[in-house]
């Protein structure tokens, strides 16, 4: 039987969240064909060891919690993923606020069993009832391959779905690791960005891509790094900086077709744009830490400036 490692990064301020997150996993039907689940706690404010406390054995038998000073979501992955270096055929990603349905490991193995290389599914994002396939209104069905029930081989380019309007949600991932032992996660990005970077990486090797129109995956509430950006926040100038930095290396890394590379040239101009005005803004509050890192910025990217004349 194939090794499936399940890799969860763990950054949380509250109690019990991860508890809610593990407790998802022993319901899953296919709980047996998961191998080991891997907690790489980074820095947790929240004790990881604590959030077993009064899990059935059977799950608490198949943890591993790797501790690491705080790094980033990237790294903790990336930890996860080198732990899982000859010892996993396949892995899921999963992050801890958020849960899986019960038949989201049998669905998952069915997809491989298809074929798959990589897997992803339909999911729900906090406190929404409708799936984010539907929200998003981003995936032409039609052009796809229907397998079996909801479950489709993705048949258009995967690129410019990506970088045009992204429906591939981090939780709900597995891939073949056997096949992509190498791939990691940007490191130097962490806000935003790292994980659309990881699938370009693996799309890169024409991979045969299935997902799911169910919704096997729930969002919910915890340290969310993206959206708990704010105006007037140092972390909102650095998401900012990532997103600006992401797209950068995406002209810089992959082959987009002419419509797609002119949409990232325009969300790069508005990216500029937008590291601008913010920092104008947190400097007329007196947040004068953002010197350092729009002066870093700009050594990566010059042309930040010439957003000031466009």
């Amino acid at each position: 039987m194939a090794n499936l490692i399940v890799i969860i990064p763990f950054f949380q301020r509250e109690q019990a969240v991860l508890t809610r997150t593990l407790e998802s996993i022993d319901r899953q039907t296919a709980f047996d064909s998961i191998t080991e689940v891997v907690v790489i706690d980074d820095g947790s404010p929240i004790n990881a060891e604590a959030e077993l406390i009064g899990l059935p054995s059977r799950l608490r038998d198949k943890i591993t919690i790797i501790k690491q000073e705080n790094a980033g979501v990237s790294a903790a992955r990336n930890t996860g993923l080198v732990y899982a270096t000859s010892r996993a055929d396949y892995v899921a990603f999963l992050d801890s606020d958020d849960i899986w349905f019960s038949e989201h490991i049998s669905q998952m193995l069915l997809a491989f069993e298809l074929g798959a290389d990589f897997y992803f599914s339909n999911f729900y994002q906090p406190d929404q009832s409708i799936g984010a396939f539907e929200r998003a209104n981003q995936l032409d069905i039609e052009q796809q391959t229907k397998l079996q029930e909801t479950l489709y081989q993705y048949q258009q380019d995967m690129t410019s779905q990506i970088l045009g309007g992204n429906i591939i949600g981090t939780p709900t991932v597995a891939f073949n690791f056997s096949k992509y032992p190498e791939l990691r996660f940007r490191e130097n990005l962490y806000f935003a960005g790292e994980d659309y970077l990881f699938w370009l990486d693996i799309v890169q090797h024409q991979p045969i891509i299935i997902f799911n129109t169910q919704c096997n995956v729930r969002c919910e509430h915890g340290v969310n790094i993206f959206a708990s950006a704010t105006w007037g926040s140092m972390h909102l100038q650095q998401r900012i900086r990532d997103e600006l930095l992401f797209r950068l290396q995406v002209l810089k890394s992959y082959q987009l077709t002419n419509e797609t590379n002119q949409a990232v040239l325009s969300k790069i101009l508005t990216s500029r744009k937008q590291f601008i005005q913010h920092a104008l803004a947190l400097l007329k509050r007196g947040q004068f830490q953002v010197i350092p890192l729009f002066t870093k910025t700009l050594l990566k990217d010059p042309k930040i400036l010439s957003a000031i004349f466009n």
